[in-house]
């Protein structure tokens, strides 16, 4: 059975016969089926560590999932779930999209999609389309004059671009830009008709040098035409003005007469329902927790919405646009205090965290990692965003340093996301700095950013270079303010890179700045605080300390790069 319409990768999808629901969930390493007519829980099913998308087949009869953890697949059968075949692929696959022949996979790590043969479920190639493919959409192909026919959309996660491959010559034939500071591009859908395809994408306005709380970060889904794939300036839906303010819009579903669309915001914790004819909101409705995946029935009568913080599915009706039922889909075994600490990360749905559900830690620092930005508007000064992997190993956080404790990052729910503090006004003012034992809700966002680890590299220590480069990082005397097996000592240094006139820190520091770890530094550029250096071939030709390029050669720098981006 061929593909009828278009299909996106997704955290829950609706069976093509319209008779169930799947959803993953990531904690738990299981997905759910769910009987569409009952509403009742068919299984839940152990797939692998991290699942992230999921996919139907045309004939309604196997579920493939994407485990991002596990760098594999799963392919389940529905006739019996525990009968499944896992297949690996890259590291950190994200998307999966498939058209009941191939799987389509997105290898998030390492700039590919991978192609599966589901005859064989043998791994036929792997095709190079850019840095962190995230979202896939899935084209079906049409007539000869159908210029859109056959085509894997994909969406690129921090630079907001999208790609179209051919699917006849499995080659890209098209690419196109969403806009500068597109960020958290995770997901798009394309209506039935295939005409235009929507991304629900967060805008970081990181060049405002007079920065506050609202002026940050904007909610949007930005609109390509496929015929000529080009991006609709004027379709551009600004959910704050449409609707109201949310955060992290996240995933979108599509009404199949395209003239409704529903976009949840994992940050907000709620649905918009906007009306494409003036892309204005039709309604507002409140989910569960950091809810990633959205769905809608083949009829278009049901919304299904995966909240994969509570493990649950809230259902909405169409016609009254109401949340119907909730399903509790897993139970998070999660430690109570990680679970709880990981729900605050991620939300802005409290006054607590940020004001009128703007912004939450999540919105720069997705899934604990950084958003690629660098951020002229900072009280000390322009700030790169750093990966929180590792902090509770490395503290004291901020490129300023000023943060010795976990709990300190209450100064900037207050003072950059204008939240009222997970510490109560009284105690905050007469006890000093946030401390652990002043909070339990901030004693568990600590817990959850200790829990965050850094992703293993998907660069292999017997790569070519690699040991030389070590060689030559130690013959540098790098180790001396990069030891292992933190790659750093956590100590202040000027290095050469900072600007005296643009440096505004009271903390006494200038120029001086935290020492970065280098772990994980194959995902976390730019580099820098400032982000002054794209690439680390870049950081080998700046400041003072890191300047090397005068004094080795080309293929030595290529070595200490191929060694650095091993580091765990």
């Amino acid at each position: 059975m061929a593909l009828s319409g278009p299909v996106s990768s997704s955290a829950i999808a609706v069976s093509p016969d319209g008779v169930m629901v799947a959803a993953v969930n990531p904690d738990s390493r299981t997905i759910t089926l769910v009987d569409t007519m009952t509403l009742e829980v068919i299984e839940e099913v152990p797939v692998g560590d991290d699942p992230r998308t999921l996919s139907f087949t045309p004939d309604s009869q196997t579920v493939v999932v994407a485990n991002r953890g596990s760098a594999d697949v799963t392919i389940l059968d529905l006739a019996d779930p525990r009968r499944f075949v896992q297949i690996m692929v890259g590291p950190m696959p994200y998307g999966v999209v498939t058209d009941g022949r191939y799987v389509f996979v997105a290898e998030f790590a390492l700039g590919n999609i991978a192609v599966i043969d589901l005859s064989d479920n043998s791994l036929l190639e792997r095709l190079p389309v850019g840095p962190f493919p995230a979202g896939l959409a899935l084209l079906p192909k049409g007539g000869d004059d159908d210029v859109r026919a056959g085509l894997l959309l994909v969406t690129h996660f921090f630079n907001g671009q999208v790609t179209a491959l051919g699917l006849e010559t499995l080659s890209v034939e098209a690419r196109a830009s969403t806009g500068l500071g597109t960020n958290l591009s995770q997901f798009l859908v394309v209506g039935p008709d295939g005409a235009n395809a929507y991304l629900p994408q967060t805008r970081s306005n990181s060049t405002n040098t007079a920065m506050t709380f609202d002026t940050t970060v904007f909610p949007v889904v930005n609109v390509l035409d496929l015929a000529d794939f080009s991006l609709l300036p004027r379709d551009r839906i600004t959910i704050d003005t449409a609707d109201q303010p949310t955060s992290i819009p996240f995933a979108a579903a599509l009404s199949p007469d395209d003239g409704r669309l529903f976009v949840v915001h994992a940050g907000s914790d709620d649905v918009s329902v906007i009306d494409l004819a003036n892309n204005r909101g039709l309604a507002h409705i409140n989910v569960g927790a950091n809810p990633r995946g959205i769905a809608i029935s083949p009829d278009g009568s049901t919304v299904y919405v995966n909240n994969v913080l509570d493990g649950t599915m809230s259902v909405i009706d169409t016609m009254t646009l109401a949340v119907t039922g909730t399903i509790q889909l897993t139970n998070i075994p999660l430690p109570a205090d990680v679970l709880q600490g990981k729900r605050i990360f991620n939300s802005a749905a409290s006054p607590v965290l940020t004001t009128d559900r703007w912004i939450s830690c999540a919105s720069c620092h997705f899934d604990g990692g950084m958003d690629g930005q660098t951020w002229q508007g900072f009280p000390d000064g322009p700030r790169n965003t750093p990966s929180l992997f590792g902090a509770g190993e490395t503290l004291p956080i901020h490129w300023s340093g000023d943060l010795n404790e976990l709990q300190d990052v209450e100064l900037t729910i207050r003072n950059i996301q204008f939240g009222t503090g997970l510490v109560s006004g009284e105690a905050h003012d007469s006890l000093g700095p946030p401390h652990a034992g002043l909070s339990p809700e901030l004693d568990a966002l600590a817990a959850y950013m200790d829990s965050l680890e850094a992703p293993v590299s998907p660069y292999g220590d017997n790569r070519e270079g690699v040991m030389s480069g070590e060689t030559l990082f130690n013959a540098l005397g790098c180790q001396s303010c990069h030891p292992p097996p933190l790659f750093t000592d956590r100590q202040l240094h000027d290095v050469g890179t900072g600007d005296p006139n643009k440096e505004k820190n009271s903390h006494g520091r200038g120029t001086s700045f935290d020492t970065p770890s280098l772990r994980a530094l194959w995902l976390t550029a730019p580099y820098f605080h400032d982000g002054s250096a794209a690439t680390l071939e870049d950081a080998f030709a700046m400041g003072t300390v890191h300047n090397i390029a005068a004094v080795s050669t080309a293929k030595e720098i290529e070595d200490l790069v191929a060694y650095l981006q091993t580091l765990p």
